[in-house]
């Protein structure tokens, strides 16, 4: 979606309908993908080397000349001074009418015409500077994007790419240049960064999760960041199936763990898509539960009212909350269903507790295989007793697999925790699916001690429970069929099944 700061400027650009860009490539490269990020205004090219085969991400904006860009920060400057006590307590559209209604009157100043060339491109710059986060607005906006990497002064930024995987850009800052956008990326951040206090965590506007390094004391290369992409639309179930992350009997099978509150966790390592995996499989939840979610930094994304959704405070009058605190205090709150974003700390014990009385509880946990999620939750600092791990009913283990060149994230295997093995007090494990990398799909390993553990929660036969697996797996490949994609619809879908399942078949068909 194309920032409301833009809107106003296509508006203006439909009017008139120059050429702004020049889109042209240099020799030695071809082009393999392009897309606007601002319609007209600001353009990504995918170019790839034709002798080294290296893909590049190319940004492309109007290009300016150095007396304009005098110009530019001439009515930058005045813009600026003329709007400072003005803007205080306006909504952002608001501010925005405000900013090109004082624009329009600093343009006559200059003698500039409203519908020339030079007016639009100046007009860009001017929202990208003014609104925006200057030079890196164009990758804050490109939602094909997961993550932004600067490294230091002069050094290209680079990106991670949901298609095209991990790419340098033609972009890069002086040491001038960088400092000052640190600086600023750390006051939209709500964050003070300075030499005294060089490395700062921080949330952006968006959600987007911030890493900031501040001068060469901690970083010789200089200051940098890396930006982890918030994605506003979240994944849904159906999406997890299109990528080939999940299929359809893997969804159905946590559908039915969700809904009879089973607990469970996603592991995997860094930018394997625990989270992402997770808030799909949380639109699974009842839609009358209450539901608690405690993170670091806002990551769950819910179509769901009854939920209570907090995160941790830092440095607020020397007094700091975390998630130790906070779960203590959901526990309080009577929730059906508790989401911890990732476990790190001491609140460990406490989430395995609230397994162990009954609240299913579900999170994710930095861990390549089971065998050393289990050995980090039972040492320092965490120190789970092996009893009260049983109590996670399954685990999914993810991780990202690269084949020729594209990056896709799979599931490596499913696995139940079962019990405790009486006399040697080892944890029973089953493990029921694996991801075979041949056919680039799952085997099915050992039946489900957890559908049997449903059947007899239920007082069904076992037969029963797998007849409704089997019917919700034809439920979400219809889904998949449909193209039901939209967060919202996908959960109304999913809702409807739990309120009449053969009127939802109906409604898809």
């Amino acid at each position: 979606m194309i920032p409301m700061h833009y809107q106003k400027l296509l508006e203006m650009y439909e009017k008139v309908n120059i050429p702004i860009l020049d889109v042209s490539v240099p020799e030695g490269y071809d082009v393999i993908d392009e897309y606007w990020i601002v319609p007209n205004f600001s353009l990504v090219q995918i170019r790839r080397n034709v002798e080294t085969l290296e893909k590049i991400y190319w940004i492309l904006e109007p290009q300016i000349a150095k007396n304009e860009l005098e110009i530019l920060s001439l009515i930058f400057d005045d813009l600026r001074r003329k709007i400072v006590l003005k803007e205080i307590g306006l909504s952002e559209e608001e501010k925005v009418k405000l900013v090109f209604l004082v624009l329009n009157e600093i343009i006559d100043e200059y003698g500039l015409k409203i519908k020339s060339e030079l007016t639009l491109k100046m007009l860009y710059y001017l929202m990208r500077d003014f609104f925006g986060f200057g030079a890196i607005d164009p990758f804050l906006i490109d939602p094909n994007l997961e993550d932004i990497s600067c490294d230091g002064y002069n050094i290209p930024i680079y990106v991670f790419h949901r298609k095209h995987g991990s790419m340098r850009t033609n972009i890069s800052f002086n040491r001038d240049e960088l400092d000052s956008l640190v600086l600023l990326l750390g006051q939209k951040s709500g964050k003070h960064v300075s030499y005294a206090n060089p490395l700062v965590d921080a949330t952006l506007p968006d959600g987007s999760r911030i890493q900031i390094t501040y001068g060469m004391d901690v970083s010789t290369r200089g200051s940098s960041f890396t930006i982890r992409r918030f994605r506003s639309i979240p994944f849904t179930p159906i999406d997890l199936m299109s990528y080939g992350t999940f299929n359809s009997g893997l969804l159905a099978y946590y559908w039915l763990l969700i809904e009879n509150r089973m607990n469970f966790m996603v592991i995997g390592e860094t930018a394997s898509g625990k989270t992402t995996t997770l808030n799909a499989l949380l639109m699974f939840l009842p839609l009358e539960a209450k539901v608690v979610s405690i993170e670091d930094t806002r990551e769950i994304q819910l179509h769901h009212e009854n939920w209570i959704a907090q995160v941790t405070r830092t440095g607020v009058e020397g007094q700091e909350i975390d998630m130790y605190e906070l779960l203590r205090a959901a526990l309080r709150q009577r929730p059906d269903y508790i989401v911890v974003g990732e476990v790190r700390g001491r609140e460990a014990l406490t989430l395995f507790q609230a397994m162990s009385t009954g609240h299913a509880s579900y999170s994710t946990f930095h861990a390549g295989d089971v065998n050393q999620l289990i050995y980090r939750l039972e040492n320092p600092p965490l120190g789970v007793p092996r009893v009260m791990i049983q109590f996670l009913d399954s685990i999914i283990v993810q991780f990202m697999w690269t084949m020729r060149g594209v990056r896709k994230r799979r599931i490596k295997e499913i696995v139940e925790i079962v019990g405790l093995e009486p006399e040697t007090k080892e944890l029973l494990i089953n493990r029921i699916f694996e991801w075979d990398p041949a056919s680039d799909s799952y085997v099915q390993l050992a039946d489900s001690k957890k559908i049997e553990k449903i059947a007899t929660m239920q007082g069904v036969d076992v037969m029963d429970v797998i007849e409704e697996l089997r019917r919700r797996k034809e439920f979400l490949e219809l889904m998949y069929r449909r193209n039901v994609r939209d967060y919202r619809e996908v959960t109304r879908h999913i809702q409807m099944y739990y309120r009449n399942p053969e009127r939802a078949f109906e409604s898809l068909r």
